[in-house]
């Protein structure tokens, strides 16, 4: 539903010009009527019976998610606040894209958060949001609702994929830096100030995209378990191929990995081989073009670059010590195990994981070094399952559940500590963005204006595209935004010829300290 509405939003897009409330209520109508045909055309078979163990994973990943999705944007008297340090840059920079895509701008659209620029990001699921805002669903009930379905996806998505220890290995993914617990005596977020974070925490929550790349991936790895190494999967290969070829406009990391791990089972299976010709073959072009448009035509600067032991400094073995505990010991034994000792369904799915997780210790895949855990993440949870069966399971119970303790203690921690009842980080207030909505009451949707580049600015709060967003999203999204920065500056301490220097960098309004706009008059137009 979500992506066959997404993509349908985005030719609509397009073709029309642009999102209205019409082209909103038709790319969804065409959301239920194919998700309809793809639950209708999916085999029902018998679900294994759930264990205890899956009912306690089940229960806490629903009591963290009901936790961290209603209160993902919450008020407290004026105050706009938002649970998770973690998400205040994040979900201001979501809020600004569903605004703006719903203002009816062109497609491919610019880029918000920088002029002269396309968009540079995979919008689908914040496009998504863009339709519920259309038809009337308000912000911030569809950025909860959004979340809890996602929320729901997932949990089952990962029991699917590998039982309880799948859903354990995304909540409680860590090293040691909880045990201090026994030392401070505080539950806290022990792993925030670690390089491997908590993943449900960090990403899950406010990687928008992941609440639809993770099951839709989940459900993908499993289907192609079940289709080339057991009976047959459940989901219809045309609804494998409509999540597979969307998933670009989602989240480009999910896609990557999957599109590896369909390369891994091409060797090591070779009956699957005329299968997966066909249907990467169908899948390469809608792919491609999708991949195109979300890098800004290939503009965007990868950040691709030779990083040996990748965020490690001077701290050396420590680093990897404190940050994976056991986690890298049991992942060596799984690669003997699954790899050297393993069948085709093992290292058809263990050499991608493994191998990406591997590389992602000595290279940079974005600017920011630490997205490299938007990779590792995908090559954690697909080697759950192959961990826990081919190398904890066998083992006497009492040292299992040993290891399994020691495996998840410290992102437990974390977990519990994060979702701490007493946070809550002020975004804004709703008399500023009151009095910011009425100060821009003359400034149509959509028009681009100068502005202190501040994450949570009114205006961007507000859906409206800046000249320059927050220089963390700009440098992170590979962005060449250093000139246009310089020129806003001067733009916003209203050097001489100013106005001159605003048009040159596209900005059609000046936001300055204390609400104050002014209009930029045309090129013809004298100062």
């Amino acid at each position: 539903m979500v992506a066959s509405a997404v993509v349908c939003g985005v030719i609509l897009g397009f073709l029309l010009g642009g999102l209205t409330k019409s082209t909103a209520w038709i790319s969804l109508a065409s959301g239920i009527v194919i998700g309809a045909m793809a639950f209708a055309s999916t085999s029902k078979r018998k679900t294994p019976s759930l264990t205890p163990w899956d009912w306690l994973m089940f229960a806490v990943f629903a009591i963290a998610s009901l936790r961290a999705f209603l209160w993902l944007i919450f008020r407290v008297g004026d105050e706009v606040r938002i649970l998770s340090p973690y998400n205040l840059g994040d979900i201001s920079l979501h809020i600004q894209f569903i605004r703006y895509l719903s203002s009816c701008v062109s497609f491919w659209p610019e880029s918000p958060i920088l002029s002269g620029t396309p968009m540079v990001y995979p919008l689908g699921a914040d496009l998504w949001n863009s339709l519920l805002l259309l038809i009337g669903v308000p912000l911030e009930q569809g950025l909860i609702w959004a979340g809890l379905a996602g929320a729901t996806m997932t949990a089952w998505a990962l029991w699917r994929w590998g039982g309880a220890f799948a859903i354990a290995a995304l909540l409680f993914n860590g090293g040691l830096a909880g045990f201090a617990i026994f030392q401070t005596g505080q539950i806290s977020d022990f792993q925030s100030e670690m390089a491997w974070k908590n993943i449900f925490l960090t990403m899950f929550v406010t990687q928008r995209g992941l609440l639809y790349a993770l099951p839709c991936g989940l459900f993908l790895l499993q289907a192609w378990k079940e289709d080339f190494f057991g009976e047959g999967s459940k989901i219809p290969r045309w609804v494998q191929f409509l999540l597979y070829a969307s998933l670009p406009l989602f989240n480009a990391h999910a896609f990557l990995f999957l599109s590896l791990t369909l390369a891994s089972i091409f060797i090591f299976q070779p009956s699957s081989r005329r299968q997966l010709i066909v249907f990467v073959g169908l899948a390469l072009i809608p792919a491609s073009i999708a991949a195109y448009f979300v890098t800004g035509c290939f503009s965007a600067s990868s950040g691709l670059r030779w990083l040996p032991g990748w965020m490690q400094g001077s701290s050396g073995a420590m680093f990897w010590i404190a940050n994976f505990g056991i986690t890298l010991p049991l992942l060596v034994v799984l690669a003997w195990k699954g790899i050297i000792q393993g069948n085709a369904s093992s290292r058809s799915f263990c050499v991608p994981a493994l191998g990406i997780g591997f590389l992602c210790g000595f290279i940079a895949f974005a600017p920011w070094e630490w997205d490299n855990t938007k990779l590792m993440l995908w090559s954690w949870i697909a080697c759950a399952p192959f961990l826990w069966e081919l190398v904890l399971k066998p083992l006497p119970r009492l040292l299992s559940s040993g290891l399994c303790v020691i495996l998840f203690f410290s992102g437990a921690v974390s977990l519990i500590g994060g979702l701490d009842g007493r946070h809550g980080y002020e975004l804004s207030t709703r008399l500023e963005l009151a009095t910011a909505r009425i100060a821009l009451n003359d400034v149509p949707l959509g028009t681009r204006i100068a502005i202190d580049p501040q994450f949570n600015h009114p205006a961007i709060l507000l859906g409206y595209p800046v000249v320059c967003g927050y220089e963390g999203h700009l440098w992170s999204h590979g962005l060449k935004y250093r000139e246009t920065w310089d020129k806003l500056a001067l733009v916003l301490k209203q050097q001489p010829d100013w106005r001159q220097t605003a048009q040159e960098i596209s900005a059609k309004w000046v936001y300055l300290k204390g609400q104050k706009i002014i209009p930029v008059p045309p090129s013809n137009q004298s100062d």
